[in-house]
């Protein structure tokens, strides 16, 4: 673990000449939800947090101690499971599908599962020097302060380091990439800052895994190629499975052996499951997923803070009216407009209280009944 003895004395210094500190979370909850933003930091108020945050935080916990030789790798089943109980006995739930079932929390379940079981994760010593929950402040051009901490980094021989981010959400979509690599990019000007020499940065998506193998495309291909699959951990079976049943095929083995071969890896996932000879020719390793840093990238994340921080503060703290709520519906590319209420009802910390959010629900649960009463005639 990092010395952080130094970085929290300026923090504090900064603090007693009244001087505001912000990190890129709460950046993001202002550009997000206003309202949300006017309830945590001007009015204080915690609220609940959501269960993807507590079991993220858990793991990363775990991961940090792994790191510094004080966990093994086993001890992250025995942490997930026994936070999941814990939650479960506190009534803090995963969300609900659209049609009211516990398919996003079994499918959380069984890719984090396959994840504790089968990580192996890389140690801090003499040859691998890493770097865990290091404090950074970082100050940008116009004199405004951000503070956070790194989970992981390491010093590459070439006197570089190289930047991750441990990852338990789904990974983002193309159009997300932008507003996430904030975080990612903070990371590297606070270490230019102190003078580091940033190589690279990167996520790691413990739901994923990097594979690597030659193989077959199609069942028509005549020559394999290599190819690289990012693949969710509980689909691991079934997306390799197509491609190991071609290879076996061509080599004339029996379909129906292939099938009964083939059955229980696609069910529990482990490469364990496989034939050695199979198994060795597939290279399964966790996501590593890097963002360019650049100067370009450098300067959008920059920007973001600083305009951020300026429209914050020019917002009158004593109108709550000003602080406006996240839209509860969007468009559709085809113009269309639906309801958008996954991250006001799932993951806001204030969505048990939120007066936006109930009256929200009020107007479609009366709508609904005029719907359906309108049937009736």
């Amino acid at each position: 673990m990092a010395d952080n003895s130094k970085i929290k004395e300026k923090i504090e210094e900064l603090r007693n000449k009244d001087i505001p500190i912000y990190s890129i979370s709460r950046l993001d909850t202002i550009n997000g939800c206003l309202a949300e933003a006017y309830k945590t930091y001007i009015e204080k108020k915690t609220g609940t947090n959501n269960i993807y945050a507590i079991l993220g935080s858990k793991i990363h916990d775990k991961l940090e101690k792994i790191v510094n030789n004080e966990a093994r790798e086993k001890d992250l089943i025995n942490t997930l499971n026994e936070e999941l109980e814990m939650l479960d006995a506190m009534n803090i739930q995963f969300p609900k599908d659209f049609k009211g079932e516990d398919s996003i929390r079994d499918g959380w379940i069984a890719d984090m599962t396959h994840f504790c079981k089968t990580y192996k994760s890389p140690r801090n010593d003499s040859n691998n020097k890493l770097h865990t929950e290091e404090l950074f402040l970082y100050k940008t051009p116009e004199n405004n302060y951000i503070q956070g901490y790194i989970d992981l980094y390491k010093e590459n021989k070439d006197g570089t380091i190289s930047i991750f981010d441990y990852k338990t959400s789904s990974m983002y979509s193309k159009a997300d990439l932008e507003s996430h690599a904030n975080q990612l990019i903070t990371y590297a000007l606070a270490k230019e800052q102190q003078g580091y020499k940033v190589k690279s940065v990167a996520w790691i998506f413990l739901k994923y895994v990097d594979v690597t193998f030659e193989g077959y495309k199609t069942d028509k291909s005549k020559t394999k190629t290599l190819i690289k699959k990012t693949i969710e951990r509980k689909k691991l079976g079934s997306e390799l499975s197509k491609y190991i049943r071609r290879d076996l095929l061509k080599k004339g083995e029996d379909e129906i052996d292939i099938d009964l071969f083939l059955n229980k890896f696609e069910k529990t996932n482990y490469m364990e499951d496989l034939r050695y000879e199979i198994r060795k020719d597939y290279k399964v390793l966790p996501c590593v997923f890097q963002y360019p840093i650049t100067d370009e990238t450098k300067q959008k994340c920059v920007d973001y803070i600083d305009i951020t921080i300026r429209n914050w503060e020019s917002y009158d703290k004593n109108n709550y009216k000003e602080f406006i709520p996240k839209s509860m519906e969007k468009y559709t590319a085809s113009g269309k407009c639906v309801e958008d209420t996954f991250y006001c009802l799932n993951l806001c910390n204030h969505r048990k209280t939120c007066e936006y959010i109930q009256e929200y629900l009020d107007k479609k649960e009366l709508k609904e009944a005029e719907d359906e009463f309108g049937d009736l005639f």
